[in-house]
């Protein structure tokens, strides 16, 4: 899942200050210092951008982290969804590759087309059941687990005891043959 890396404020960062990260904006897809977070919470440009704590973000899966909403071609912010290649695209790209392309729209509406849809409540709960039937299969896999060693340790306790009897008889036989 999510690794072990230290993140540091990337505003401090760039001026060769190492400050531990304390939050993560989504919008900017830059690390915050307490100190560097109170003013892009409060600036008229950034005080609305959704923010988590660094600690969520390290406990991302490694594709989630590395989703971004510019593009890795222009560095632009994705603005504008092509329907006919199915991708975000910036300013650059639609004149660059999408000229053509007759269903462009706005990402803001696509996004909230999806979110409100139907189909991310049934993802929810897809997603919500084959948690419990993996919770199920875990549960009954320890419980197998449990019983193979339960009975793996019988034959061994009985493999003793006939090791033992023999040993026994086996002694007795050979005090009966001295004493003769």
């Amino acid at each position: 899942m999510a690794s072990s890396v230290k993140h540091f404020c990337t505003i401090c960062h760039d001026d060769g200050i190492s400050n531990s990260a304390v939050t993560w904006c989504t919008e900017c897809e830059v690390f915050f210092c307490g100190d560097c977070e109170k003013p892009h919470s409060k600036s008229r440009l950034s005080k609305n951008h959704k923010t988590m704590s660094a600690d969520d973000y390290q406990k991302l899966p490694t594709f989630m982290q590395e989703i971004s909403s510019q593009c890795k071609d222009h560095k632009k912010k994705f603005e504008l969804y092509c329907s006919f290649h199915a991708c975000p695209c910036c300013v650059q790209c639609i004149t660059d590759k999408h000229q053509k392309c007759q269903d462009i729209k706005h990402l803001s509406d696509i996004l909230q087309q999806v979110k409100s849809s139907a189909s991310v409540q049934l993802f929810e709960k897809d997603l919500k059941d084959v948690k419990e039937n993996l919770d199920t299969a875990i549960k009954y896999l320890k419980t197998r687990i449990s019983t193979i060693n339960t009975q793996k340790t019988k034959p061994v306790e009985k493999i003793r005891y006939m090791r033992n009897s023999i040993n026994d008889y086996s002694n007795k036989l050979e005090k009966i043959f001295l004493m003769t």
